[in-house]
């Protein structure tokens, strides 16, 4: 009994299994970009800050001190870029501070001798950065009063006195982290939609192998009805197909296993009838041999006339013997093709002719007229003297089973390729159990047919396995008034 299929546990499933792995690299691969898109942006923000400042140093540079609008400059170069900064003489005062500057009038400020007043000596190192290519250094510094956090980019100007310009980090800080929370809320919906084109394309990739899976179990269990479809040209087609072939494969080489099996038990059955149906055949004349021997060698009588009598019923009991071991030998032989006869072009019809006249006078003790329609320069291509066997089994056939009208005709038929050779005889139809069987080695149906007749029911197998060497087929049939056996017989090669 086939064990009931069982579904799959849902963990268990190769699409599961597959949606699970790449939801799991998705998840891996953004929170990785997450959690580095902070850093990485503060990076940028700050490299992108530098180049501004320096950028602004340069400006800054191309101001000319003591000209009118000097330090107009300055104040709007500090409140149009949302910066401070400040220039240091180079013996360490204070040239100007843009804090001080709230506007263009009051940037006119008092120079300062006190070092400590600078802005730059007021905050403490946090990061040094180093930009190659740029001069100057880059610095994060914090302010020691309030805390605050500045890049802060000093260089030395063409006019000797060095520039501190202080851009705030809170500003970087607070455009990474808007920009942080807006990436990762971008990630999110990019990695759902994706999951939902992931589930959708391990769908499509998974069902072919989930169907496929089916098809074998079906071949498992011996059912070869079910295929697979047409997946495409790439390898899960090639697949398909591959399994559509096998399932054919197998399914013909199982039908053919199993018509071979019924053969082959029809066989070894024939053979267990064959061996004691020969036994049987084989059992009588022993008998009658051992009895009659024993008779003699008891000197059972004195009279010449007894022995020579229990002689000649050995003697005819060692031919029936005899005639029943040549039969069989040439059963074996045609049925296992164990010698060659080469066929040959003949005349059919003389054939013909001389097996009739080798039976005129059995044809003339039983009263039977013999017809023979067969054309003149009728040219087989066969076996002669297996043909022979053919012709003289059929006609002795028929004499043993003539009835009524007492005739026999012998014709033929051109079939194209092949002639076939009929021989009909009047009398009792064959019965239709019989006429499935009348090929049969041993088989008769005249079982009320006397052995003395020393009939052993070989010669139709005998033509049957003739006709096989030939390639050809035989047949018996009922006719009106009697019975035709026939025979196909190849036609000549090079035409009559």
């Amino acid at each position: 009994m086939k064990e009931a299929r069982t579904k799959k546990p849902v963990l268990n499933r190769i699409r599961t299994k597959m949606f699970i792995s790449l939801f799991v690299i998705l998840t891996v691969f953004f929170g990785v970009i997450c959690f580095v898109a902070g850093p990485a942006l503060t990076a940028v923000l700050i490299y992108r800050t530098a180049n501004n400042l320096t950028d602004i140093s340069k400006t800054i540079d191309s101001f000319a001190p003591g000209s009118s609008n000097y330090y107009f400059d300055l104040y709007s170069t500090a409140v149009n870029n949302n910066i401070s900064f400040e220039l240091i003489n180079p013996d360490g005062t204070i040239a100007y501070q843009s804090s001080d500057g709230y506007s263009a009038q009051s940037s006119m400020h008092t120079y300062s001798v006190n070092p400590n007043n600078s802005e730059f000596n007021q905050t403490e190192r946090i990061t040094l950065y180093n930009f190659v290519g740029n001069k100057g250094t880059y610095e994060r510094r914090r302010k020691i009063a309030t805390s605050a956090e500045y890049l802060v980019y000093s260089t030395e100007l063409s006019s000797s006195e060095t520039l501190h310009i202080f851009s705030p980090v809170a500003a970087i800080d607070s455009n990474v982290e808007v920009a942080t929370g807006v990436f990762i809320i971008i990630c999110i919906l990019i990695a759902f939609i994706m999951l939902l084109f992931v589930y959708r394309y391990v769908y499509r990739f998974t069902k072919p192998l989930e169907e496929m899976n089916d098809v074998t179990k079906d071949m498992a269990d011996l059912n070869f009805a079910r295929k697979c479809k047409p997946y495409g040209n790439d390898e899960i087609g090639e697949l398909g197909r591959s399994i559509n072939t096998l399932s054919k494969t197998l399914d013909s080489t199982l039908l053919d296993l199993r018509q071979k099996n019924i053969q082959l038990e029809t066989d070894i059955e024939h053979r267990r009838e064959f061996i004691s149906n020969v036994s049987h055949e084989l059992k009588t004349p022993i008998a009658i041999i051992q009895g009659y021997s024993e008779g003699l060698s008891s000197g059972i009588s004195d009279d010449m006339n007894v022995i020579k009598e229990y002689c000649e019923i050995i003697n005819e009991e060692s031919k029936k013997m005899n005639g029943l071991v040549v039969e069989l030998l040439e059963l074996s032989k045609f049925e296992n093709f164990s010698e060659e006869y080469p066929a040959v072009d003949y005349s059919l019809s003389d054939q013909v002719k001389d097996v009739i006249s080798h039976f005129s006078l059995i044809l003339s003790n039983h009263g039977i007229t013999v017809t023979n329609s067969v054309p003149d320069n009728t040219i087989c291509h066969a076996q002669k003297d297996k043909i022979e066997i053919v012709l003289k089994n059929y006609i002795s056939n028929a004499v043993s089973h003539c009835k009524g009208d007492m005739k026999i005709k012998v014709g033929c038929e051109d079939l194209g390729e092949n002639l076939l050779l009929k021989v009909f005889n009047s009398g009792d139809s064959i019965d239709e159990n019989d006429i499935s069987r009348i090929w049969e080695s041993f088989y008769r149906a005249d079982k009320a047919h006397s052995r003395n007749e020393n009939r052993f029911g070989l010669g139709l197998s005998i033509v049957k396995a003739i006709a096989d060497n030939h390639g050809t087929t035989c047949s018996v049939h009922n006719t009106e008034g009697g019975v035709i056996f026939d025979f196909e017989i190849p036609k000549a090669k090079s035409g009559e």
